[in-house]
């Protein structure tokens, strides 16, 4: 079994369940086809701040946050939110998915997509109103896309397709956010824009917790970090997670220059 840097009571001797948690994880457990790509994971995430959770190709981050929401099934395991289950219809919890996942071709417009985070607001199948539209274009704006509003979410640029849906999170209004590799092939003004995004809504009490794969950036733009490989092997301060041994369990006997880069930075 892996070592870890940290216990399973998380930040500030928290155990699981702890009401004031935003995020408990224990014992989760996914397979796909009998092949474990979490094994036995657990997580607490801090009341507030930039969460990032690291590890290679195929090490279960995507899949953890997918478990967590209950969009994958579970071997085992237990979750909760700021001490109880989820709650879907509660929009305490903010989903932003990897943008490959998503149907681009989808006749909607930038918008529309961001009113889907007023819905539990507004109710299932109840129309959306004037006022619920100007309320998503205030969301559209905040993240600098007011004068494409109109346009049909696939005839927009990656980066753009990104902040809309970091902008229907915003209009969500919740106090988690989780994001799948939000700052991946985007274009730097984008990038800025969502970098500066979660920092401020990290200043505001809420927790992020966000899917990377830099691990050169990690240090300046995380508190803390989760690192990952089937197995947890680190959780807690970005400087006490990337370390040269916690990476080489994750990633290899042999670092390669972003991850000695990146302990440097840490460091």
């Amino acid at each position: 079994m892996l070592a870890t840097t940290d216990d399973a009571a998380g930040p500030g001797g928290r155990t699981f369940g702890d009401p004031g948690s935003p995020l408990s994880v224990r014992g989760l457990t996914v397979a796909y086809h009998d092949r474990p790509v979490l094994w036995n994971v657990d997580f607490t995430a801090p009341p507030n701040g930039l969460v990032a959770i690291l590890g290679p190709n195929g090490a279960g981050k995507s899949t953890f946050l997918k478990a967590v929401l209950g969009l994958v099934p579970t071997l085992s395991g237990e979750v909760r939110f700021f001490g109880r289950p989820l709650d879907r219809k509660s929009g305490l919890v903010a989903y932003v998915p990897q943008r490959s996942s998503v149907d681009w071709d989808f006749p909607i417009s930038a918008v529309e997509v961001v009113a889907m985070g007023l819905y539990h607001r507004i109710g299932w199948l109840r129309p959306v109103r004037r006022r619920h539209l100007e309320a998503a274009r205030a969301q559209l704006d905040r993240v600098g896309l007011a004068d494409l509003a109109d346009r049909q979410i696939g005839q927009l640029s990656g980066g753009q397709q990104q902040r809309v849906f970091l902008a229907r999170a915003l209009a969500q209004d919740a106090r988690v956010y989780l994001l799948d590799e939000p700052l991946a092939g985007i274009d730097a003004a984008s990038e800025r824009v969502v970098v500066d995004l979660l920092r401020e809504l990290a200043a505001a009490g809420r927790t992020v917790i966000v899917v990377h794969h830099d691990l050169e950036s990690v240090a300046g733009i995380f508190s803390e970090a989760l690192l990952l490989n089937v197995r947890r092997i680190a959780a807690g301060p970005v400087a006490r997670v990337l370390t040269a041994a916690n990476l080489a369990r994750a990633y290899g006997a042999t670092l390669d220059l972003e991850a000695r880069r990146a302990v440097a930075v840490a460091g």
